[in-house]
């Protein structure tokens, strides 16, 4: 577990990558916590941080396990846990939310992907589920980490076309067919979740996102049970929020909604 920890800190927030990230798919948006106050824990998910084949063998619930055995923990040690997703990682933060009947802290989810409906989406996209089919197949298929990479921004994205050329390990250049698998289980998972989401919930989503259009944010909306939640859309960026030409908005509003007062219960 990546984490900072000061001595008087009772404030801590979980953050949660996306599939085949890194802490770096967050930007400068933990160091940001870390600046008001807070204790971040950024845990590796399963089968990242090495190469794309170690993807092949990890499902949903291993990523589960792992969040919930972290949130738990987290739990005993502070007075407030806040729990951040992007991608994927917005995916489990919602189910972590459900499963863990989250209460005591707030919910940021940052492009979460309920549909992949996005504008890059290949006219083919949906023979996947043909695929899937096939015994041994969904290990073979290695899917492509391709432009725009997520990023609307020309010099960030030239940026990660170098670290994928270099293989750097900031991300990786492609994902087992598996693995999608895996994210489509979590996007129905997380649909049957929605209503279990009581907690306070922030959803930022770009009105351009190439991977999951707006409609995403706008069913998380409408079918959380929580009775505060708050949509920002964002429209000048692709599906990578927190590294694309709105990060510092996307900065500031996660900042302002993690500090703000809980509104008034009645």
């Amino acid at each position: 577990m990546s984490a900072c920890v000061s001595p008087h800190s009772r404030h801590a927030v979980l953050m949660i990558h996306g599939l085949g990230g890194t802490r770096h798919d967050f930007g400068t948006l933990d160091r940001r916590f870390e600046q008001i106050g807070c204790d971040v824990h950024l845990p590796s998910l399963p089968g990242h941080g090495s190469n794309p084949g170690a993807l092949s063998g990890v499902t949903s619930g291993d990523y589960m396990r792992l969040l919930s055995r972290t949130y738990r923990e987290l739990l005993t040690r502070y007075e407030r846990v806040d729990v951040v997703g992007i991608s994927m990682g917005a995916l489990l933060a919602l189910m972590l939310s459900a499963r863990e009947r989250m209460t005591n802290g707030r919910l940021i989810l940052l492009s979460p992907p309920v549909f992949l409906d996005g504008w890059g989406g290949s006219r083919l996209r949906p023979l996947r589920y043909l695929l899937y089919c096939v015994p041994g197949l969904r290990n073979l298929i290695r899917v492509p980490e391709g432009e725009p990479f997520g990023i609307k921004n020309a010099r960030i994205r030239n940026l990660i076309r170098r670290h994928l050329q270099k293989g750097s390990g900031v991300h990786y250049p492609y994902v087992p067919l598996a693995a999608i698998e895996q994210v489509d289980r979590m996007r129905f998972a997380a649909k049957r979740a929605l209503a279990q989401v009581k907690c306070e919930t922030l959803v930022m989503h770009s009105e351009e996102d190439e991977v999951t259009s707006i409609r995403s944010a706008e069913f998380v909306c409408d079918n959380l049970g929580s009775r505060s939640v708050t949509l920002v859309r964002l429209t000048d960026s692709y599906h990578m929020i927190t590294l694309d030409n709105e990060r510092d908005t996307v900065a500031q509003r996660t900042l302002k909604f993690v500090q703000e007062a809980s509104p008034a219960m009645p």
